[in-house]
């Protein structure tokens, strides 16, 4: 078998120093157009492949590649965002020996976001990722990042935007689509449906927004002979859930019913059955947190519907390293499986 040709053969077929090579091969600048363009010709010709594993190795102990991560801040109310993070700790400690410096900047509303954003940009980091709660700031977040060429990978949902991003997440109206199929074969036709959505700082959250549209558009296809009703509440965490108007009416509703919840808080609904004296209502949710996965087990939410955090926090970190490093950017656009979890095979996830 043919021995790959290597950094050594490249310098003697293009008549320059290994020096010179290896300064085109990591865009280290020096060189002359000229003088390039045959290395690079060499390089077309000959079907040389830099080792990338090696060559990360060795500059990894000198020359760092700092990654900015602004996510929300994890707080008792917010839990969810321990996942992703979880994920790019792992991704980070994977890569460490390669030289990736990964950063933690935090927000809770959308002036902290944009603050964090100006001093991400200000610090010079080579890539971010983040999440789309915010449509504006993140449209300034992808503006300053294009000006200063710095690539930006998005979680948790995709929103059209005035600039280019990678997106890691699951399609949010499939996944409505999925649990309006998941609670109508439980309800059946004609039934009436409570659909949980969180207010944020900002109203409601874009992923609630295409998950309800999705579910909505599903009940709306396959429920024509009796119209179903679907009953909205958006609610602030600083609320009691049984407190909300339309709450009462539809639990105590004789029809048959269910509920969607659309984000990772479906862990709250038995207690408002208990406390409206309901039972057999079967709920969808999303999210393997260890809330609802009890209530999972205990039979009192009937599906969850796992967006994998953790794995898109992974995934984010890997792929913009990639990126940067190889400039590959197979692993920026990552659709997530619409995967249903239930009681029966919660020890496969």
């Amino acid at each position: 078998m043919k021995e790959p040709i290597g950094i050594k053969q490249i310098a003697k077929l293009a008549e320059v120093s290994i020096g010179t090579v290896d300064r085109v091969l990591h865009n280290r600048g020096g060189v002359s157009k000229i003088t390039e363009q045959k290395i690079l010709d060499v390089i077309r010709k000959t079907g040389y492949r830099k080792n990338t594993v090696a060559s990360r190795l060795r500059l990894g102990t000198h020359k760092k590649v700092r990654i900015a991560c602004l996510v929300p801040e994890a707080a008792s109310h917010w839990k969810y965002w321990q996942f992703p993070k979880r994920g790019m700790d792992r991704a980070a400690a994977e890569l460490h020996d390669h030289g990736i410096e990964l950063s933690y900047f935090y927000f809770s509303e959308p002036s902290a976001f944009l603050e964090r954003s100006k001093v991400i940009l200000d610090k010079g980091f080579e890539g971010i990722v983040t999440v789309p709660f915010f449509t504006a700031e993140s449209n300034a977040l992808l503006r300053g990042a294009q000006v200063n060429q710095v690539p930006v990978v998005f979680l948790d949902t995709e929103v059209s935007l005035d600039f280019p991003g990678w997106f890691i997440c699951q399609h949010a109206h499939r996944a409505g689509e999925v649990a309006g199929r998941l609670l109508q074969g439980l309800v059946g036709l004609g039934g009436i449906y409570l659909v949980l959505n969180i207010i944020n700082a900002k109203g409601l959250h874009e992923n609630n927004r295409q998950r309800e549209s999705g579910f909505r558009k599903f009940l709306k296809k396959h429920d024509k002979k009796e119209i179903a009703e679907v009953v909205t509440i958006n609610y602030p965490l600083d609320q009691p859930l049984e407190t909300m108007p339309g709450m009462e009416r539809l639990l105590l509703d004789k029809r048959r019913k269910g509920v969607f919840v659309t984000n990772s808080r479906a862990y709250m609904l038995p207690p408002v059955f208990r406390h409206y004296g309901v039972t057999g209502i079967p709920v969808v949710g999303f999210d393997l947190n260890e809330e609802n996965l009890e209530c999972l087990r205990r039979e009192e939410i009937s599906f969850l519907i796992n967006q994998k955090p953790e794995y898109q926090g992974y995934h984010a970190v890997r792929g913009l390293f990639k990126f940067l490093t190889e400039k590959d950017a197979s692993g920026l656009h990552v659709d997530i499986p619409v995967e249903i979890v239930v009681r029966e095979n919660l020890h496969s996830v």
